[in-house]
């Protein structure tokens, strides 16, 4: 628990040092941070999201095959396991998207440590904006990042639109739930994160018209 608690530390001690370069502001540091944070981590975050494409894209290219597979080895389950690690090699496709696994292991202790940070500086409390006290729930700022989750997640999803919609409207209502009782420092981390996940949404779709 050392590293980790020097860990959350190095990143309280960021927010702190651009909440006073920036007058003193914490809600400032957090999102200062979290968006230098976020961005730094882009470059792998696009990766891992283009290599989850590629790999749903060829599990799509493969599944009559695999539905035929099911259909002719129907209660041979150790026989369907063969065929089908054989069409895997085959085709050099992992059943499992192993890279992007690995990736997100990398991220979660990032993200958790900044998340970890944040709410131990929000709870110090301060203005931001129109926010008066950011340890406290702001409605609005909850209204705002609950629409900008919404809107990420209709810019990046891919299939049909009414699968769209239902995991947008999903997304909305877990997000409004969680923030409007979270100290408004978090919703601001949550904010800036979704700002980021916005320009990643948008590059990988620009990524896919292109190609």
């Amino acid at each position: 628990m050392f590293v980790w608690d020097q860990f959350v530390d190095l990143l309280r001690a960021a927010i702190f040092a651009y909440s006073q370069a920036c007058g003193g502001s914490i809600g400032t540091g957090i999102v200062a941070v979290t968006l230098l944070v976020r961005l730094a981590m882009l470059p792998l975050t696009l990766r891992l999201s283009r290599l989850s494409a590629a790999h749903q894209e060829a599990m799509r290219k493969l599944k009559p095959e695999l539905d035929n597979l099911r259909s002719r080895f129907r209660g041979r389950p150790d026989r369907l396991a063969e065929e089908t690690q054989r069409l895997f090699q085959r085709e050099g496709v992992s059943p499992l998207p192993l890279g992007g696994c690995a990736g997100m292991l990398v991220q979660v202790p990032i993200f958790l440590g900044l998340f970890t940070a944040v709410r131990r500086c929000a709870a110090l409390g301060g203005r931001f904006l129109w926010i008066r006290n950011i340890a406290k729930p702001d409605f609005l700022l909850t209204a705002a990042v609950t629409a900008l989750t919404s809107a990420t997640l209709i810019v990046g999803a891919h299939g049909p639109d009414q699968n769209k919609w239902l995991m947008a409207a999903v997304s909305a209502i877990v997000t409004f739930i969680v923030l409007v009782t979270m100290p408004a420092g978090v919703g601001l981390y949550w904010g800036a994160s979704g700002l980021v996940s916005l320009l990643q949404s948008a590059l990988i779709r620009r990524g896919s018209a292109v190609n």
